[in-house]
Formats: structure tokens, C-alpha cells, sequence
């Protein structure tokens, strides 16, 4: 899974009526890591991270999702507790489903528990990338890692490089590889001096792609060898 999703495959049509639309302003709180299991939101606006918190408030981000994803689905067949926390990146608009509707629509619905399957399997492999970056690689090479699948995922053709086409800040990326707005923005910066990106509006472009991504997972890679 990436570590940042903005559009998901969810279909919000099979919820609405099971569900209650809820607006929510950038940085309030979904759910806590061990609170009781309650909702499953899914996302129609905006983006939500889920992250760890420690016992004296030190935050380990997970994941990043967006529109049309899901979140709070991966204890809902044991009905326990949340095994990490969300909160809203930007202002938005969800879809809040109580777990027994939710379950009952998923048992109903031909294909959708092998999708439930899915989505969960692919958080517990974005919790086993960042315990990876974390452990192994220094902030640029997580900056560079998390660019590369961004270009990948959400990236335009744009003369021999490649436009990350979704804008985001660095507060935002600094949130994804667990580390402060301001050692992010001095990659960014060293990254545009040495002319691996540029800056376009909002917008950053990879002068050369396939350059970029050896270098990042040649980086990334090596220490697993």
C-alpha cells in the first residue's frame, strides 16, 4: 500500500442510507488507538492520516487516505477497540457508519468482504513500510521514498519528467515520514539545488523520474541486503 492514498474505490452510494454525513474541521479527531470500536467512516472529501500515539504524546504516522477510502474497518468482525488513531489532515466530509450496518452490507453485497480483506491487508503492509523508513532510512531518503511513490501513483508526463499532480504541503509530508515541517523543507529545498525537483503552483515536478526512483530505492534497498 502507499503510504499516501487520495482516491480510493469505495462506493458511497452502498452506505448513505445506512450512514450519517458529518463535516469535520482539519486536525479534529476520529477515533483514538484503544478507544471502544463504534463507526467505520468512509471518506468523501479531504484527507485523514492514521498514526500511533505514545504514552507521553509522541505521534508515529501510518498512512495517509482521501476521497472514496475507508477508515476504522480493521477490528470491526471483533468488535474490540481501534488499533490506532485518525484525525482529519484537511477539512472534511465523511460518512460515518455504525459497525453492525456496516457488517451487514459487506456480508450483503457480493465482492465487498474481499474488499474489507483487502483494505486491511494493505494498511498492515503500509504499517510494515514505515516501521522499515523508520528504522533504516534518514529523513531524505524518506522524503525521496514517499515523492517517488506519489509520482508513481498520481504522477503526469511533463517533458522528460513527471508532475506529482495532487498538491500538499510540507506539514502534510513532514506528518507522512515522521518528521518535523522544518527538516522536511530543508530536503525539499537541498532536492531543488541539486535540480532532482522543481516547484510548479502547488505542484512538484521530478525532472527525471526513473534518476529519482534509483536513487531512492537503490538507497532504501541496500540497507536490506
Amino acid at each position: 500500500m502507499n503510504l499516501w492514498v487520495e482516491q480510493g474505490n469505495w462506493d458511497p452510494e452502498l452506505f448513505k442510507q445506512h450512514g450519517t454525513k458529518k463535516f469535520y474541521s482539519k486536525g479534529t479527531c476520529l477515533f483514538m488507538e484503544h478507544q471502544a470500536m463504534s463507526d467505520i467512516y468512509l471518506i468523501l472529501t479531504g484527507r485523514v492520516r492514521a498514526y500511533l500515539l505514545s504514552p507521553s504524546g509522541e505521534e508515529r504516522h501510518l498512512f495517509v487516505l482521501g476521497s472514496n477510502s475507508i477508515i476504522g474497518e480493521c477490528n470491526v468482525w471483533s468488535g474490540a477497540t481501534y488499533p490506532y488513531c485518525a484525525a482529519a489532515s484537511t477539512d472534511i466530509e465523511v460518512i460515518r457508519i455504525p459497525h453492525a450496518p456496516f457488517r451487514e452490507i459487506v456480508r450483503g453485497t457480493p465482492g465487498l468482504f474481499e474488499r474489507v480483506l483487502q483494505s486491511m491487508s494493505q494498511k498492515q503492509n503500509a504499517l510494515l513500510v514505515q516501521t522499515h523508513l523508520m528504522s533504516f532510512s534518514n529523513i531524505g531518503e524518506r522524503v525521496m521514498f514517499v515523492l517517488a511513490q506519489l509520482a508513481e501513483t498520481y504522477g503526469e508526463s511533463l517533458g522528460d519528467g513527471v508532475l506529482i499532480a495532487i498538491p500538499f504541503t510540507h506539514q502534510e509530508l513532514s506528518q507522512v515520514v515522521g518528521s518535523s515541517r522544518v527538516s522536511v523543507s530543508n530536503v525539499m529545498l537541498y532536492l531543488q539545488e541539486k535540480g532532482l525537483i522543481s516547484k510548479i503552483n502547488k505542484q512538484y515536478l521530478i525532472h527525471s523520474i526513473n534518476a529519482f526512483k534509483l536513487l531512492t530505492y537503490d538507497k532504501f534497498n541496500s540497507k536490506h541486503d
